[in-house]
C-alpha cells in the first residue's frame, strides 16, 4: 500500500471497493450461471475471475485500513511537533530574557563592588597589605553578584 501513497485516498478507497464488489458479484454469477444452459460453460471462468479480484481486494481493503490508521497518527504526531516547537520557542525565549537579566545584574554587581574596592585601596595599603572581612566579604559579593 506504501507504493500507493501518491494516489488520492478517494480513488484508491473506490478503486479498492471496486475490486471487492465486482469480483464478489463474478463470483456469485458464477454460481449462479452455472445452471443456466448457454452461459454455463462459463462459470468457471467466472467464477476464477471472480475470485482473483475478491481475494487480493479483500487483502487491499485491510491494507487501506492499516494505511488510513497509519495516516492519521502521523498527522497527530506532526500537530504534536509543532506544539511542542511552539513551546520550545516560548522556553527559548524565557531562558534568553533571565540569561541577559542575570548578565546585566552581575556586570552592574561587578561594577559597584569595583567602585568600592577603589574606595577601600587606600584602607588596603595602610593596613600592610592586610586584608580586613569587609574586604573579603566585598570581593566574595562581587564574585557571587548581589542577590
Amino acid at each position: 500500500m506504501w507504493m500507493l501513497h501518491w494516489l488520492p485516498d478517494s480513488f484508491l478507497k473506490y478503486f479498492i471497493l471496486g475490486m471487492v464488489f465486482v469480483g464478489a458479484g463474478l463470483f456469485v454469477l458464477g454460481l449462479i450461471t452455472k445452471w443456466v444452459p448457454l452461459m454455463g460453460k462459463h462459470a468457471l471462468v467466472s467464477r476464477a475471475v471472480g475470485l482473483v479480484l475478491l481475494l487480493p481486494g479483500l487483502y487491499f481493503w485491510g491494507g487501506y485500513g492499516v494505511e488510513m490508521e497509519y495516516r492519521a497518527a502521523a498527522e497527530e504526531w506532526k500537530a504534536k511537533i509543532a506544539e511542542y516547537e511552539k513551546k520550545s520557542q516560548q522556553a527559548n525565549t524565557e531562558i534568553e530574557t533571565k540569561i541577559v537579566t542575570e548578565t546585566k545584574i552581575v556586570r552592574e554587581d561587578t561594577l559597584e563592588t569595583k567602585y568600592l574596592i577603589e574606595q577601600l585601596k587606600d584602607q588596603i595599603d595602610k593596613e600592610g597589605c592586610e586584608i580586613s572581612p569587609e574586604v573579603i566579604d566585598l570581593y566574595n559579593e562581587g564574585i557571587t553578584g548581589r542577590r
